[in-house]
Order: structure tokens, then sequence, then C-alpha cells
């Protein structure tokens, strides 16, 4: 029995190591943008899960980090541990969006696609100067 226990234990062991193994300190003097960090790599940060990490990401789509100090308003995040992190963290101007397609093809028009002779006929309004 004590047999089986042990081999449960080291299995149990063995499927948890690639979740601590995810999770690599930052290098003295490694910097992290805010503005372009995944969750995998906000997660690297001291006391950031991945709970907080998505609340970071799901801040940042809503309107992009201007500041480090911004972060404070994610739920969790204290000015203390702010102030443990600060030299990892930058936040620099967003991403840019993707470039779009071009410009976007005109409206179609309603009605007939070639005016008839009565609509060459009529007279065209005209303003009167107050």
């Amino acid at each position: 029995m004590s047999r089986l226990r042990s081999a449960a234990a080291l299995a149990l062991l063995l499927a948890a190591a690639p979740a601590f193994a995810a999770k690599k300190p930052l290098a003295p003097g490694e910097r992290m943008d805010l503005n372009r960090a995944t969750v995998a790599e906000l997660m690297r940060l001291p006391g950031v899960g991945r709970k907080k990490a998505e609340a970071m990401v799901a801040l940042r789509r809503q309107r992009p980090f201007r500041r480090v100090e911004d972060v404070t308003a994610v739920k969790g995040v204290s000015a203390r541990w702010l102030a443990r992190v600060r030299p990892h963290l930058s936040a620099a101007e967003p991403p840019a969006s993707p470039a779009s397609p071009g410009p976007r093809p005109a409206p179609k028009a309603v009605g007939p696609s070639r005016p008839g002779p009565r609509a060459a006929a009529r007279p065209l309004p005209s303003r009167r100067a107050p």
C-alpha cells in the first residue's frame, strides 16, 4: 500500500512540474512592457497568478496603460506591490492596430443604376441666399 501512495505522489508531482517550471522569475534588470506582455509573461512577475494576469490584459484591452501606475486599477494590485516590482515594469506606447485593408468600398446606390430620361430633365432645386 505504501508503494502505491508513493507512486501516486510521484505521479502528482511530475504532473505539476511543468506549472512550477513555467514560472521563471525575472532576471535582475529585466523589464516587461505592460502593454505588450502576454498572460504567461505577466505571470512571471512576483505575486501574479493567472487570474491577475488575465485581469491586467483585460484592462489593457479596454484602455492601454499610459503609465506604470495605471496597473493599480486591477483588482488585487496594490501600491505596495507596484513599489516592489516597478523596476521590472514599463508602459510603452501600445502596439499599433493592424493596418487597415484599404479604403472601404462606396455604398451601393439604391434605385436604378442608370438615370432614366426623366431624371435628366428634372431641374435641381436652387438655394436662395437669405
